[in-house]
């Protein structure tokens, strides 16, 4: 495909655009190698595919809109990948350098995106991914270059080059008729987006200004031809993937169920996956498979599916509540709040849907707003230990310890197991520092849930603390010594034990403290440890830190108000 440059072009100029979009393509198949191992040599499985970024009309079309670019940078095997960046490598230095470096790269991401929509317009149920679209695209922009500059070349350059390129495209595009898993609608699209741009972007010709007014008026209508084709491919998507949905029956959802059952969370993705493709409104089918996205922790894809859910159960209050739980996990506390008063206006009797927002209200820092809530909670459900156990909560972040401790202590009356509770108690304990009390509470705890449970470091870090503030030095080297080598050495917050035990410094510590949970968490117990030797100066600035950038849903800022507000007093 290389061939000599015209006469008039910039031979020394150098592509970098060119390059790095074929680095960029290299990186990415790299990625996907390290993570799939020879699989990705030879061609991916679609799901995996999806995860990687490739493009599928019905998820593109409903929300997964960055689908339309990030599919142009995923390959279905190796061989797929260098004849991609082959074909660029010869024509992309030609092209960019006739057009510059950014006009190229413009070009190059609208040919793309216009063959995605072309592929999701001709088949929105098809899985598809590759740089050809956008590889067409440069290619088209080539062709209609040498048409409207003909008379800039010498006849035989001209005839030779044309030709070998008329060749290789009807090469490419016979296969693509003749053969299986080639996306032709997107080699043609992309094909005749570039011979567009061509008529919509200048060449750099010497002695002649980069940009010029016809540019802007170009600009504007490859911009205008993107809005027009997501309008055209999203409405043809939507009634075409209406038209092809079937009725799904109940034992065709037995097998996903199943494996949700059965913790099988991933597998049941595949499963419903399957469902969808074949009816991609049905509701039943997203709502199963946000549950298990939200097991898998993909809080957004869960997202995704309940909101799809809602738009043919508007007013279920299971998936309102799903959706509130999603949104609070997001941390999007105000749209969270939105959706839990539509849950409770669709279920007004349902005590979950008051405490869910009770939760809402104390990140947003309304505490009088969430202790109403969780009191009404009780109200409904008065056997509830839940209920009881969130209103101790409410009642700890107002710093009414001894009314949370009242109701703590009837929720395990209620459930002598809640965990929940076991906590709550321990942290009131504390910030009352009644030091003996909270030791003795964190001790019940560790006895009930064992040193396997999440909360058992917490247990300890909170009892060795205490055993130092009451000088029970040994009590608390047996304790910290023992839980080391009973709790897992990998899980946060396992550092803060190794803190304790003076096998790490503070610093090494907050390195280790990744992201602002775990950093509200660090600072609050390496501070309170060290005002339990009287090393006030040293833990000032992590107390101080808490209160300005702590997570203000953990109980650890709440221990951290509760010692400011005794300073001040």
């Amino acid at each position: 495909m290389e061939s000599a440059p015209p006469k008039e072009s910039k031979t020394g100029y150098l592509t970098p655009a060119t390059g790095a979009i074929i680095a960029a393509n290299i990186i990415v198949f790299a990625i996907m190698a390290v993570f799939t191992g020879s699989e990705a040599l030879s061609g991916l499985h679609e799901d995996m595919l999806l995860r990687f970024g490739a493009n599928n009309g019905i998820r593109t079309m409903n929300g997964e809109y960055w689908r339309i670019l990030s599919n142009i940078f995923v390959h279905i095997g190796l061989l797929h990948c260098f004849m991609n960046m082959w074909v660029l490598g010869q024509m992309g230095p030609n092209v960019e350098r006739q057009f510059g470096s950014t006009k190229f790269t413009i070009a190059y991401f609208f040919t793309g995106s216009i063959a995605t929509f072309a592929s999701m317009y001709t088949n929105p149920v098809k899985n598809s991914a590759g740089a050809s679209g956008a590889v067409f695209g440069i290619l088209g922009l080539w062709i209609g270059f040498l048409i409207a500059n003909r008379s800039r070349y010498r006849e035989d350059f001209l005839k030779s080059h044309m030709t070998s390129l008329v060749v290789f495209l009807a090469y490419v595009l016979y296969k693509g008729f003749t053969q299986n898993g080639i996306d032709n609608a997107a080699h043609i699209g992309g094909l005749i987006a570039g011979f567009v741009c061509s008529a919509l972007i200048t060449p750099n010709f010497p002695n002649e200004p980069q940009w010029k007014k016809k540019d802007l008026l170009g600009l504007s209508v490859i911009i205008a031809s993107l809005v027009g084709s997501f309008y055209l491919t999203y409405e043809h998507t939507q009634r075409r993937t209406a038209r092809q949905s079937v009725a799904l029956a109940p034992e065709e959802f037995k097998q996903p169920t199943a494996l949700l059952k059965n913790n099988r969370f991933s597998e049941a993705v595949k499963a419903l996956n399957t469902l969808l493709a074949k009816n991609p409104n049905d509701p039943r089918a997203h709502y199963l498979r946000a549950l298990a996205y939200a097991n898998l922790r993909d809080d957004n894809k869960a997202l995704a599916d309940i909101d799809e859910t809602l738009k043919a159960w508007t007013n279920k209050p299971e998936a309102l509540q799903f959706k509130t739980e999603r949104l609070i996990n997001l941390g999007r506390f105000k749209d969270a709040l939105t959706v839990a008063d539509k849950a409770i206006a669709a279920a007004p009797d349902d005590s979950k849907n008051y405490m869910m927002r009770s939760s809402i209200y104390d990140r947003l820092d309304d505490v009088s707003k969430s202790l109403e809530d969780s009191s009404e909670a009780v109200r409904l459900a008065p056997d509830n230990a839940n209920a009881f156990s969130h209103r101790g909560y409410s009642y700890m972040n107002l710093g009414l310890c001894d009314d949370a401790l009242k109701d703590f202590s009837t929720a395990l009356k209620i459930d002598p197991n809640l965990v929940g509770a076991m906590n709550g108690r321990m942290f009131a304990y504390f910030m009352q520092s009644d030091y003996i009390e909270c030791d003795k509470q964190c001790m019940e705890t560790l006895a009930k849930v064992g040193m396997k449970d999440p909360c058992a470091p917490y247990a300890v870090i909170l009892a060795a603390i205490c055993r130092k503030q009451l000088g029970h030095l040994p009590e608390r080297i047996a304790l910290v010594n023992q839980s080391a080598q009973m709790l897992d050495a990998k899980s946060w917050p396992y550092p803060i034990i190794q803190f304790l035990n003076g096998q790490l410094s503070a610093a090494a510590v907050f390195q280790q403290a990744t992201d602002n949970d775990k950093m509200t968490e660090a600072k609050t117990y390496i501070a309170f440890d060290l005002l339990a030797e009287n090393k006030g100066a040293e833990a000032s600035p992590m107390i101080v830190w808490v209160k300005e950038h702590g997570n203000r849903s953990f109980n650890e800022y709440d221990l951290v108000s509760a010692l400011l507000n005794k300073m001040k007093k």
